[in-house]
C-alpha cells in the first residue's frame, strides 16, 4: 500500500501568538494582573501609602495641639504660683 500524505490540517487554537507560545503570554498576563493587584493594595489597602499619609497629618496635627497646651499649662501654672504668693503663709 502506498502512503498518501494528507495535508496538515490547522488546529483550530492557535500554538504561538506573535511568535511566542500561548503559555509564556498566559503566564505574562497573570504575572501583570498579580503585580496591578499588589500595587493596588498598596496604594489603597489598609496599611497602604493613603492611610501612612494621614496617620502623618494627624501625627503634626496633634504635634501642634501638644504646643499648645503646654503653653497654656505654663501661663496657667505662672498664674497659679503668683496666687499663691499673695495668700498669707500658714
Amino acid at each position: 500500500m502506498e502512503k498518501v500524505d494528507l495535508p496538515e490540517r490547522k488546529s483550530a487554537v492557535p500554538s504561538a501568538l506573535f511568535g511566542l507560545p500561548l503559555g509564556r503570554i498566559a503566564i505574562a498576563i497573570a504575572a501583570v494582573v498579580a503585580l496591578g493587584i499588589y500595587v493596588g493594595i498598596l496604594l489603597f489597602g489598609p496599611n497602604s501609602l493613603t492611610v501612612l499619609l494621614g496617620l502623618e497629618e494627624q501625627r503634626s496635627v496633634y504635634e501642634r495641639h501638644i504646643k499648645s497646651l503646654k503653653a497654656e499649662n505654663a501661663a496657667l501654672q505662672k498664674e497659679y504660683f503668683e496666687l499663691k504668693q499673695l495668700e498669707p503663709d500658714q
